[in-house]
């Protein structure tokens, strides 16, 4: 019975209070990692917000063909008019 106790005891002012600090560490280093990442994603807005007028950002390029067809392959079906 007295092991009971002492081992209640021990769970409510010793493993208790250890976890809640454990915990509350790892809250804050979230937190922190969050907020790093939101002042980047600002930092990074506000320097699309304050472009010169009229310049023109292109953010993709499609890929270049290698291989174009000349002028004479295109395709084209050949047809007749029917005259009714």
């Amino acid at each position: 019975m007295l092991k009971i106790i002492a081992i209640i005891l021990v769970m409510i002012y010793v493993v208790i209070p250890l976890l809640r600090f454990l915990m509350k560490g790892y809250v804050i280093t979230q937190v922190h990692k969050k907020m790093s990442e939101q002042d980047i994603r600002s930092k990074q807005a506000s320097k699309a917000r304050t472009r010169k007028e009229g310049s023109i950002d292109v953010d993709f390029v499609p890929p270049s063909k290698s291989k174009t067809k000349p002028a004479d392959e295109d395709d084209y079906v050949p047809y007749e008019e029917i005259k009714e």
